[in-house]
């Protein structure tokens, strides 16, 4: 009996199936850090639970995470990242097991949703659901959804602006464990970032509204408002804003669910959303507008708060929208955070875009989700305080075609089925 025991540990542990996995760059230009995502559902010869993964590339290890990205439980991912020539093709062996395994990988990402304590402890939660009406905004610690990589810090409001704040480092580190987006003067005198954007009543950086009356419009009649981290680890991190029973003035009711992808890295986050209808609205769907964008960044500041750095801009229908502008981060607290000087750009495909808008405010896409219906955009951001970096308008307006190039040509990714 306790050698057919032994025996079924050992053919237990002998769950295992290698994939080849082919990996190809087709966009002229390099890729560094690019996300290559394995999807296993995909490969039916693998007939166990996989609860290890190792990646190889001729022979040298690769660092993957495993991501459970609909909520069951079960890994149904393999993620990596690839550093590859124009036009280059590799091959990864990408061995699955039904054993975890052990492997050792620096955090390269940082994700936090968390509460607000009497104990000032800050507990981490995975989802926070609240009724529409319900201002929860103050019970959130950092008000909201936390992510960031080596270059940049993210944060979306709870609230019905669901904003995206920016938090700008002059090092490439992850930091917000330390700062949590309210870096203190000690911290400030020892090189740490900071929040960088004051969004008021402008779009803010990339953030996604509704469009009425020729404006954009905040998510105020909603059923339920929520937050989650879908899946995080040393590389990547995925985040979901969801509103449930979103009501219009013309009677449409439907869920809107957007999902926001950073990867170690890199500086800007890939939006996707998508949005499911009520029965009763679908045949009214085909003509529902949208909105995003950038913000005119110190549009209002005075010259001496500027630093020189006027505010510059533009929306463009080949998809680009871009900023560039100095001023306060934060109103109420001048007297400890400083002007800043950033750079924000949207990148939004062509199909999606209805029309392209500049008001006081915002340089704006109006923009109408496709027949799944769904649509998917790219948001980035610089801030002139990063050591290696972009320092001035130009530079920033310059490198976001190639910005723009790259992530309409992710690569291919060919593996068993």
């Amino acid at each position: 009996m306790t050698m057919g025991m032994l025996l079924g540990l050992v053919a237990a542990s002998a769950q295992t199936k290698t994939l080849q996995v082919t990996v190809t760059n087709s966009w002229k230009g390099e890729k560094v850090d690019e996300p290559v995502v394995v999807k296993l559902p995909h490969v039916k010869k693998v007939d166990f639970e996989v609860k290890g993964a190792r990646v190889t590339c001729d022979g040298v290890v690769v660092p993957c995470q495993l991501d459970d990205m609909d909520g069951d439980l079960r890994a149904d991912e393999v993620f990596f990242l690839a550093d590859m020539k124009g036009k280059e093709t590799k091959t990864y062996e990408v061995e699955l097991s039904a054993e975890e395994t052990k492997t050792e990988v620096a955090p390269r990402i940082y994700t936090a949703l968390q509460l607000r304590d009497k104990q000032d402890k800050h507990p981490d939660v995975l989802r926070v659901e609240a009724p529409g009406g319900s201002f929860v905004f103050n019970d959130i610690y950092m008000h909201g959804i936390t992510m960031e990589s080596e270059l940049t810090g993210y944060r979306i409001y709870f609230d019905h602006r669901q904003n995206i704040d920016l938090y700008g480092k002059k090092y490439r580190r992850i930091e917000l464990p330390e700062t949590q987006f309210y870096t203190s003067e000690e911290q400030l005198k020892e090189g740490y970032g900071v929040d960088v954007l004051w969004a008021g009543n402008a779009i803010g950086c990339g953030s996604l509204k509704d469009w009425k009356n020729g404006q954009p419009e905040n998510w105020t009649n909603v059923g339920v408002r929520g937050q989650q981290i879908v899946t995080t680890g040393p590389l990547r991190t995925v985040v979901e804003v969801y509103d449930l029973g979103v009501r219009d003035e013309e009677g449409l009711m439907y869920d809107m669910h957007q999902r926001y992808s950073l990867y170690a890295g890199h500086r800007d986050l890939r939006v996707d959303v998508k949005f499911k209808p009520s029965l009763q609205s679908k045949s009214s769907w085909g003509k529902k507008l949208f909105c995003t964008g950038v913000q005119k960044v110190g549009v209002t500041a005075d010259e001496a708060t500027r630093k020189g750095h006027e505010s510059e801009g533009y929306v463009k229908k080949d998809g680009l929208a871009a900023s560039w502008g100095c001023d306060y981060p934060d109103m109420g607290k001048k007297q400890v955070w400083a002007p800043e000087a950033i750079g924000m750009a949207v990148y939004v495909p062509q199909e999606y875009i209805c029309d392209t808008k500049v008001d006081d405010l915002n340089y704006l896409f109006v923009v109408m989700p496709d027949k799944e219906p769904s649509l998917h955009y790219f948001v980035t951001f610089c801030a002139d305080k990063e050591e290696r970096g972009y320092h001035t308008a130009k530079e920033w307006f310059a490198s976001l075609d190639d910005w723009r190039d790259g992530v309409s040509h992710p690569v291919k990714v060919e593996a068993p089925k």
